[in-house]
């Protein structure tokens, strides 16, 4: 009789509602990059350009947000997210820029499979958090591709990476540097992308 009794107790406890055994599960914040700074020039300079997801570097498969300590741990921010893969969250941010760059015009995904004489692609390296003992900074580096598609050949590649010093210790902190980072590479890459190849 008590072991019965005693399992009755534990299932009323587990039944009434609004009481739990387990912790309440912490609330995670999920971030986007902001939108990149675009030219409004009004002659545009090349068409029909598909944009691939990147190739990521390995620590960069998920949707964490990442930070490398002194001692070279990969660890992450725990309340935090990014809106989605960070190969993604890449190829997104950089579809919208060319589509909102005027030097651009025929703007597609390479999973869209349209025609496009274009394609950017490449691979992410960087796109975490550094720590230091001269303090957290921000690092973002793509190497770029630009192929010719109807030509099948690489017709250019370079490198884009920029750094920016964090404010605090926080995710937002985090985003925010990424954001500026991102926004550096950018101008300098759409303005590479304008240039003739």
């Amino acid at each position: 009789m008590n072991k019965k009794f005693g399992f009755a107790i534990i299932a009323v406890i587990l039944l009434t509602p609004g009481c739990s055994i387990l912790p309440e599960s912490k609330p995670i914040d999920f971030y986007r990059l902001q939108p990149a700074q675009v030219s409004n020039s009004t002659t545009v300079l090349k068409r029909k350009i598909s944009v691939a997801e990147p190739e990521l570097a390995d620590m960069l498969q998920l949707e964490r947000i990442l930070r490398v300590a002194n001692n070279g741990s990969i660890v992450a921010y725990s309340d935090a997210r990014w809106s989605a893969p960070i190969a993604l969250v890449w190829q997104n941010w950089l579809l919208d820029a060319l589509w909102r760059d005027a030097r651009f015009d025929d703007i597609s995904s390479r999973q869209q499979g349209l025609d496009a004489q274009w394609q950017v692609a490449g691979r992410l390296q960087a796109f975490h958090i550094i720590e230091s003992t001269a303090g957290a900074r921000a690092t973002v580096r793509f190497d770029a591709q630009l192929i010719d598609i109807k030509n099948r050949q690489l017709t250019a590649s370079k490198s884009f990476q920029a750094e920016v010093t964090l404010n605090d210790s926080s995710a937002s902190s985090a985003v925010e540097a990424l954001g500026r980072a991102s926004e550096q590479v950018g101008v300098d890459l759409l303005s590479w992308l304008a240039e003739p190849h």
